[in-house]
C-alpha cells in the first residue's frame, strides 16, 4: 500500500486528533483518494514527521489521529540564506524549488536594477504566497520536515543590512577568485543576480556589506542554474552533501 506524506498548517501533537487544513484535506481526499483508517504522514514545518490515521473524511474536512512522531534527521547544520533576484517566467520558481531540495534555509526574492518584473504591492503578496507553496511542495517531495521561509520581495539595498551571516558570497563572474574561509561557517548568505547579472554598483554595495566576490567557474551560468551550482558546492564543502568516505 502506498504511503502518503503531506504538509498541513495545523498544530500537531502525539495522542491528539487534528483537522487538517482545507488544502491538505482536499488533496488527500479528492486527489490521493485516501480512505478511513489509512496511514499517512503529516508535517507542519516544525521539523518532525507525524504518523497519522485517517479518522473522518467529509466534503470540506479531513481529521486524523496522531500516533507518533519522528525526526527525519535530514537538515544540515549549516544555515543558508539565498538572496535571488526575481526573474520572469518559471525560472524563479524552478530555482527556489531546487534550492529547497538542496537544503536552503530561507529565500529572499530581490529586486535589483536589471529585474524586469513590475507588480503592484498586492500582486507581490500573492507571488510570495505562491512561492511559499512551491517550497512546501518541494519539501513534500524531498522529505524535509522543516519548511524554508520565503521572505517579502525587497530591493537589494533594503535586504543587505538585515543579514546575520558570518560568511557572505556574491556571484560575480568578473571576480578573480574567492578565498575559502579559514573556519567552517555556521551560516552563509548567497547573493545571485538576475538575467544580465548585478550591476557594478550593486556588486560594490554587496562588498561594502562584507560579501566576497565569487566567480564560481569559467562559464557564465543562467540565473536559475547558478543557485543549484553554488548551493551544491557550499553543501559539499561545509554542509551535508559530501557523502563520500
Amino acid at each position: 500500500m502506498r504511503h502518503y506524506r503531506v504538509y498541513s498548517d495545523t498544530a500537531l501533537a502525539v495522542g491528539a486528533q487534528a483537522e487538517l487544513d482545507k488544502g491538505a484535506a482536499k488533496h488527500l481526499a479528492a486527489v490521493l483518494r485516501v480512505r478511513l483508517g489509512d496511514t499517512i504522514t503529516v508535517f507542519n514545518g516544525d521539523g518532525f514527521n507525524y504518523l497519522c490515521s485517517v479518522l473522518e473524511i467529509t466534503r470540506s474536512a479531513l481529521s486524523v489521529s496522531i500516533t507518533s512522531r519522528s525526526h527525519p534527521e535530514n537538515e544540515s547544520n549549516l544555515s543558508t540564506t539565498l538572496g535571488l533576484a526575481v526573474s520572469k517566467g518559471d525560472r524563479f520558481e524552478w530555482a527556489i524549488k531546487k534550492a529547497t531540495e538542496l537544503g536552503v534555509t530561507s529565500i529572499a526574492p530581490l529586486l535589483t536594477q536589471r529585474v524586469d518584473v513590475r507588480l503592484p504591492p498586492d500582486r507581490w503578496a500573492k507571488k510570495r504566497s505562491h512561492w511559499q507553496q512551491v517550497v512546501i511542495a518541494a519539501c513534500e517531495q524531498s522529505g524535509r520536515a522543516f519548511v524554508p521561509t520565503v521572505c517579502d520581495a525587497n530591493p537589494l539595498a533594503n535586504w543587505l543590512p538585515t543579514l546575520d551571516a558570518d560568511t557572505r558570497f556574491v556571484l560575480d563572474p568578473r571576480a578573480v577568485g574567492a578565498a575559502k574561509p579559514a573556519d567552517k561557517p555556521n551560516n552563509i548568505a548567497l547573493l545571485i543576480g538576475p538575467e544580465g547579472g548585478l550591476t557594478d554598483e550593486e556588486v560594490a554595495l554587496a562588498k561594502t556589506n562584507n560579501f566576497i566576490g565569487w566567480p564560481l567557474g569559467p562559464r557564465i551560468l543562467r540565473t536559475e542554474t547558478a543557485p543549484i551550482a553554488a548551493l551544491s558546492i557550499i553543501g559539499a564543502t561545509w554542509g551535508d552533501l559530501n557523502t563520500f568516505h
